[in-house]
């Protein structure tokens, strides 16, 4: 009977679960309605879900009329964060959210993004998955890559994880290979202000890296935000262990950071995706080393959510701290990625 029992609670707790999923409601400005679940807005584009449809990509300057009993945050283009329940109201284009404070009307076209947010998170994680290979017959040249990001988010944090690794190999030159793994946390402030924390891992043949390890911490602040735009810059200063290639011994350093990353999307068919990174690492300890790391990417919707995706990287340090290897790393990639 227990095991019954623990059964029958399971069952509840699903199907109560698929109720609350379906009790979402957008309504299109030519008066059609979907009723389903809402799983994130942002980029100009509202994630809904339904039995009939699965989960659709909707332009949200359609959508005329939004409900929902989630507990969803909604986030405008001045950083104001409202938490709440999101009914419907008379007039268009309009988002009240019922928050504890009472209900507050927005404006939809100053909305960019809305995320639910519940006890557990699991619906908060969002995941790309990338993979790639090039051939190049004439310099008999192969490349293989291989990239995994993800986020976690709550009303006020988030945490985001990256791994890449690039292998190449050819007849003329010994194979190489660059594996990055980065680790980032976001604390969101009032009016835009963040604070920033960052723990990364790289390993590049091409510079002579055996193992650099950072860890991090500073401030940043989101410049502009918008459904098409969006620019983020922080400053902060991290502590550097270096395990070069022929060297017996680490190297430890002290050094400042300031990165820019600006983000251009459309949602349109096909959708598309730019974002350009750019760091420069100034070393406080070693006088005169300066490090610039810069990429940027293009991601080209192929079908739903399988993408394009075609970038290029450079890394550069002034003092390149191995004889053998050079200060300079540079490369284009292509792959396709699926976003989950």
């Amino acid at each position: 009977m227990a095991k019954v029992s623990i059964l029958l609670s399971v069952l509840l707790m699903l199907m109560s679960g698929v109720a609350h999923a379906d009790t979402d409601v957008i309504v299109f400005e030519n008066g059609d309605r979907l009723t389903g679940e809402i799983k994130s807005m942002e980029r100009g584009a509202l994630r809904f879900d339904t039995d009939a449809t699965g989960t659709i990509n909707v332009q949200w300057d359609k959508v005329a009329y939004v409900s929902s009993d989630q507990d969803i945050q909604v986030e405008m283009t001045n950083g104001e964060r409202y938490f709440g329940h999101v009914t419907m109201v008379e007039n268009e284009f309009k988002v009240v959210v019922e928050t504890g404070a009472g209900p507050i009307e927005l404006e939809n076209s100053h909305v960019v993004k809305m995320n639910p947010i519940d006890q557990t998170g699991l619906r908060d994680i969002d995941i790309d998955v990338a993979a790639g290979y090039n051939f190049t017959k004439a310099s008999n040249v192969q490349q293989f890559n291989f990239a995994i990001n993800g986020h976690y988010r709550t009303r006020e944090r988030i945490i985001s994880v990256g791994f890449s690794s690039l292998f190449s190999d050819s007849s003329s030159n010994d194979a190489s290979q660059r594996q990055l793994l980065g680790l980032n946390y976001t604390r969101l402030r009032a009016n835009r202000w963040l604070n920033d924390g960052t723990l990364s891992f790289e390993q590049n043949d091409e510079l002579g890296l055996t193992l650099r390890s950072s860890l991090g911490s500073g401030f940043g602040r989101i410049i502009k935000q918008s459904n098409h735009t969006m620019l983020v810059v922080r400053a902060g200063l991290q502590v550097t262990r270096e395990n070069l290639v022929g060297e017996p011994d680490d190297v430890d350093s002290l050094e400042s950071y300031f990165r820019g990353n600006f983000d251009w999307f459309r949602y349109d068919t096909p959708e598309l995706d730019w974002s350009t990174n750019l760091e420069v690492i100034p070393s406080l300890t070693e006088s005169g080393r300066v490090r610039v790391e810069f990429d940027t990417n293009l991601k080209w919707e192929i079908i739903g959510d399988l993408f394009w995706k075609l970038e290029f990287y450079s890394s550069y340090d002034n003092q390149s701290q191995s004889d053998t290897a050079s200060n300079r790393d540079h490369g284009v990639i292509t792959s396709v990625s699926y976003e989950f």
